[in-house]
């Protein structure tokens, strides 16, 4: 089998400086850069510097992955925008790491298996995943939750505590699913994770015009000004200073009765065994004659019986547009048939 190793950095907020641009350039013949992105693989050999260095210096997203199982996702944050007492519960030695890097930190989520040699091929993009970062500053921190179930799974220490969970872990976004495909998320542990998550909500609105009526005049003429300079996330940071003034609204996350790694495994497995008994029954109950079919070619046997494995044991990849679009217009039609079928065989009474 041979080797092959994808590195990928990406700027959010703002593009390369032209000898920023040359400087990238000049790290490897083998690299690809734009104003903002830098690409290098390796089929043989290795970056020979290091990526988050580069990140540090350069760039505020980095994707590494590497075919025999090794994968690594980080982000690059202003000191100023990150709360480091919040998302300390989150780090796990050499798995999710937070590093000072100058005016930076640089969060690094790389869960590694030791015994894992799989030949993988992701696809995911850095640019869904990059999503995520601005997820983390605004103080969504499921992709954070996701991640220490990862390592908790494979450091399997039983014993350990769970960080806080988040709100919505119940409603992953296309970046949330996207990372879960990434790192080879069990969809059942993260199902068992999801159980003690509150729903998601948006934040109360904050009274803006009160808010902004507090600040006073030398405060708001700079607030003008750095945004006439360009400056990244001062939306983010004015709103956090409006709801320092009207009253920051309550964290949505369950901090009480948290489990121990070893509770959500049996969770887990309880949720997967549950799932592999209902796909048994479920085969058992799509046994129908090949004269049934061929004589009722109207059911869509097959189809029917793909959509029910789909919505059991597929639920990242169900599109809730064709449930509702099966809920009103197949369903009914169904029905009528079924109808119809029973009472031909044991009388219309």
């Amino acid at each position: 089998m041979s080797e092959y190793q994808y590195y990928e950095w990406q700027t959010i907020d703002r593009p390369l400086t032209a000898e920023e641009l040359a400087a990238v350039n000049r790290l490897s013949s083998h690299i690809d850069v734009t104003s903002t992105c830098a690409v290098v693989t390796y089929n043989w050999g290795d970056f020979k510097h290091n990526a988050m260095e580069v990140l540090g210096k350069y760039f505020d997203a980095f994707l590494y992955h590497f075919n025999w199982g090794s994968a690594r996702l980080a982000f690059r944050f202003p000191k100023n925008l990150l709360d480091r007492i919040q998302i300390g519960p989150y780090v796990w030695d050499n798995n999710i790491e937070l590093e000072p890097v100058g005016e930076y930190l640089i969060r690094s989520i790389a869960p590694y298996d030791e015994d894992d040699y799989g030949d993988y091929e992701r696809d995911t993009p850095l640019s869904t995943l990059a999503r995520l970062r601005d997820d983390i500053l605004a103080g969504d921190f499921r992709a954070l939750y996701l991640a220490w179930l990862r390592a908790a799974e494979l450091a399997g220490i039983d014993e350990e505590v769970e960080p806080p969970s988040p709100a919505g872990l119940k409603d992953l976004s296309a970046a949330l699913a996207a990372f879960v495909q990434f790192f080879a998320l069990d969809p059942y542990l993260v199902e068992a994770g999801a159980q003690a998550s509150p729903p998601h909500s948006a934040a109360p609105s904050i009274p803006v015009e009160e808010a902004l009526a507090r600040l006073y005049a030398g405060e708001r003429d700079a607030f003008l000004l750095r945004l006439a300079r360009g400056e990244p996330h001062l939306s983010l940071t004015l709103n956090r200073r409006l709801q320092e003034l009207v009253g920051k609204p309550k964290a949505h996350s369950n901090s009480d009765a948290r489990r121990t790694c070893g509770e959500l495994q049996a969770i887990a497995t309880g949720l997967r065994e549950g799932a592999e008994q209902r796909k048994r029954e479920a085969a058992e109950a799509a046994r129908l004659s090949n004269d049934f079919r061929t004589a009722h070619a109207e059911l869509d046997c097959p189809g029917i019986i793909g959509f029910w494995n789909l919505a059991v044991h597929e639920y990242f990849a169900v599109s809730w547009s064709i449930v509702w679009v099966t809920a009103t217009e197949d369903v009914p039609t169904l029905r009528s048939h079924v109808e119809r079928i029973l009472g031909e065989a044991f009388g219309s009474g």
